[in-house]
This record gives C-alpha cells, structure tokens and sequence, in this order.
C-alpha cells in the first residue's frame, strides 16, 4: 500500500489514486510554470515498515500527450495521400496549448516506416507515395515548445492510393 502527495510553496496537495492498490496518482488544480518544482511525497507502507521517498518535479518537464484521434486518409491524385487528425480530447486547450505532431508511414509489405514533422498543423499531404500501393500511418504529438516527451503513435490509418494521372 502507498500513499503520494504533492507540496509546492508550503501547500500540500492529494494525489489521488484509484484505488490504494495504484501505481499511479492525479494531482488536481496543478499549477503550470511555476518557478518552483512541486515536491512528490511517496511514502510505501508495508509489513515490515515503512519508507518514504521525496522526488522534486516541474509539471512541464513530465506532461505527455495522448496520441491523437481520429486519423483519416484521402488518397488524391498525382500519387499524394492526405493524412488528417484531430488532437487528443484529453490535451487541454489546443488552441492555447499548441501541439506538433509526427507522422509515420510504410507501404505495406516493407519494415522500416518513414518520418515526417514535426507539423503544427492537424493534416498533411503525403507526396510521391506508390500508386496502387496500400500505406500504413501513424501520428504522435508533443508539447509545441518541446515541453515533456513526445504521446505514443495513434492507432494505425490504412488506405490504398488511388492510380494518379
């Protein structure tokens, strides 16, 4: 069993588990930028004892986004794939809050996918794909001023392209 909590500027704040059973915690009412880095309590109680644990962190340092939704592919002409997608439901703010996004790509059938971004904007044309050829992609997002690490790739998009002119 463990309980966590949360200290900034002398306030304490719950982090508040699902169940005691957690490995993980919400901290409500988080402040943004801040100079000063929250102090994370971790405190395990176990039959033999118990040990406590301090780990300082700056809320903007560890933000990971969720993959973006709603992935969606248009084959156009001229052997061009459009690629389109929506920001997590879960990132606050989007318009504020800006993302850049990641796409990956593969004809079906190779291995290796091929990268593009980041892009700051929710769509893309892939060009010079394969006429014919079924593709593959995925989007990732991360914090547009680089803050925290980057989401994990959206579930995968598949289209053929159409034969161009």
């Amino acid at each position: 069993m463990s309980r966590l909590g949360v200290a900034a500027r002398g306030e304490s704040h719950p982090c508040l588990q699902p169940t005691p059973e957690a490995t993980s915690c919400t901290i409500p009412d988080i402040r943004m930028f801040s100079m000063v880095p929250y102090m994370l309590n971790i405190t395990a109680v176990h039959t033999w004892g118990v040990s406590s644990s301090f780990v300082p962190f700056v809320p903007e340092h560890i933000i990971k986004p969720d993959p973006p939704e709603g992935v969606r592919l248009s084959p156009l002409h001229g052997q061009q794939l459009w690629v389109q997608w929506e920001p997590p439901r879960s990132w606050p703010f989007p318009e504020i809050f800006s993302l850049k996004y990641w796409i990956r790509y593969k004809r079906h059938g190779t291995a290796r996918f091929r990268l593009v971004g980041p892009i700051e904007a929710t769509s893309f044309t892939l060009r010079a794909v394969r006429p014919r050829a079924r593709y593959c992609v995925q989007v990732a997002a991360q914090d547009l001023t680089d803050y925290g690490e980057s989401s994990n790739w959206s579930l995968p998009a598949t289209a053929s392209v159409a034969l161009g002119k």
